[in-house]
């Protein structure tokens, strides 16, 4: 059993198709197919099942591409790890995080990190929840900065400062007179709310559910800009992260603490689990949090 067959195996599940793994591994489609066909015969069972144009993995499959994954991701690293145990502040990060934290939690940090850090290809990549869990587990990013929810057990996960809840309606909204809203009292008004599927608005449903309140949905978003600018129209009201509003946002914009009804919205940093950090990520985190230095 050889690397080059693994990695052979690896890529073809992991990229879809022979074809990308070929591209990936700079070799032609039929050598990645002979990889895998020499590891099914030493192992004596089928990794793929070949019913119509899709090769699935079989149940023997799946298992042998879980007991490689580790092994393949720490090879790929090892360059990285070792030009950084030799001290050389020279490499890559890449970050994924959702809009939120990138337009409006990211921006002071990556100016004070790229200014010091010439050296270093960052990549910034805007993604939602679930993409950030997905890239986080197959170690195609550093780490993710996104929700902590749900995460599947081989991630790991630093807390960040939670963030609050506040409602956001217009200047001359009628909640807008009111110190104290509840969620009854929001029902009452259209509101513009996150996509179906997204962190915060699972969150935002599990309260009105719990407590038997209907709303009615005027407009569903993405993310929070959208949001604010049809708040402002005086559209419909909406229940945000505190830290999408900025000063200039709060000129235009009502807001009101809901942490009591909602909670606080708990961020974090999102890593494989056993991954190894290289010394410019941990100089990132710790711009994030210098907090961070005593969790990793």
């Amino acid at each position: 059993m050889e690397i080059q067959q693994l990695k052979g195996f690896y890529y073809s599940v992991k990229l879809g198709s022979l074809t990308k793994a070929a591209e990936r591994m700079s070799v032609t489609q039929s050598a990645v197919s002979q990889q895998i066909k020499s590891l099914e015969e030493e192992l004596k069972v089928k990794l793929f099942s070949r019913i119509g144009p899709r090769k699935d993995l079989t149940p023997d499959g799946k298992l042998f591409f879980d007991l490689i994954t580790p092994l393949i991701q720490k090879i790929e690293a090892l360059k990285t790890t070792f030009t950084d145990m030799k001290g050389n502040q020279k490499g890559t990060l890449t970050i994924a995080a959702t809009t939120v934290m990138i337009m409006h939690y990211l921006p002071p940090i990556i100016k004070k990190f790229t200014n010091k850090y010439h050296t270093v290809k960052l990549t910034i990549l805007e993604r939602r929840w679930n993409e950030i869990v997905s890239l986080a587990e197959s170690d195609e990013i550093d780490f993710g900065i996104a929700p902590i929810v749900n995460l599947p057990q081989n991630l790991s996960y630093i807390k960040l400062e939670p963030i609050d809840r506040i409602l956001i309606t217009s200047l001359n909204h009628p909640l807008a007179k009111k110190k104290h809203v509840t969620p009854k009292d929001i029902s009452n008004y259209p509101m513009i709310t996150y996509e179906k599927g997204l962190v915060h608005r699972d969150e935002f449903d599990r309260v009105f559910d719990r407590e038997k309140i209907n709303i009615e949905t005027i407009m569903e978003a993405t993310n929070a800009e959208t949001i604010k600018r049809y708040v402002e129209m005086g559209i419909g009201v909406a229940i945000i992260p505190k830290i999408a509003i900025s000063p200039l946002s709060c000129r235009r914009l009502n807001t009101i603490s809901m942490n009591k009804y909602f909670g606080r919205s708990q961020y974090g940093v999102i890593l494989r689990k056993g991954k190894y950090i290289t010394s410019w990520a941990k100089n990132f985190l710790l711009l994030l949090n210098p907090s961070i230095d005593n969790l990793i």
